[in-house]
């Protein structure tokens, strides 16, 4: 697999969903993820809005970390889907290659997300969009990967203070 060009294909669509979900929502954004999943076969686009962050806190107030940092419980999983179809099916076809190194591809993959949302964030692109720093996540949907990296590529994609609370958030014990 082309990985560069793969990356560039994310990074598009990154870009496309954001920019789209701008346009839905604007400034009430509040945080934006790419989700995989351990079978290396989707990287989905998620976004937060403020007004459903305080609505699911309010109505589940134990569990607020949980709806700051776990996308999967966010306002929406929309945005530039014609593209991000395209970059499953391709990752679909790739996983189910008999002669696959399937460790190796699922490791390129979630380093390639992750460099995606870090230069993003070094090209300040959610910020010139919305004029305000956001929680910014590469996150994994029903794994086991070790939380020293989801922790550590929180890290790579977001401020100082947002890296250290998604670090608090992973390190608490439930």
């Amino acid at each position: 697999m082309n990985f560069d060009s793969l990356k560039q294909q994310i990074k598009k669509a990154t870009q496309n969903a954001f920019l789209e979900n701008v346009t839905n929502y604007g400034k009430d954004i509040c945080a934006f993820a790419l989700v995989s999943d351990d079978g290396a076969m989707t990287v989905v686009p998620y976004t937060n809005t403020s007004a459903h962050l305080q609505k699911m806190q309010k109505e589940d107030p134990i569990y607020k970390e949980v709806y700051d940092f776990e996308p999967a419980e966010w306002h929406t999983s929309d945005g530039a889907n014609d593209e991000v179809n395209a970059i499953c099916k391709t990752l679909n076809k790739e996983v189910l290659r008999e002669d696959i190194d399937f460790d190796a591809f699922k490791n390129q993959l979630f380093e390639t997300c992750v460099q995606v949302l870090e230069e993003l964030q070094q090209d300040n692109f959610f910020k010139d969009n919305l004029q305000k720093d956001i929680l910014v996540l590469f996150s994994i949907s029903d794994t086991d990967e070790p939380e020293e990296n989801l922790i550590k590529w929180a890290k790579r994609t977001n401020t100082e203070t947002y890296g250290e609370a998604y670090q608090a958030y992973q390190n608490k014990i439930w």
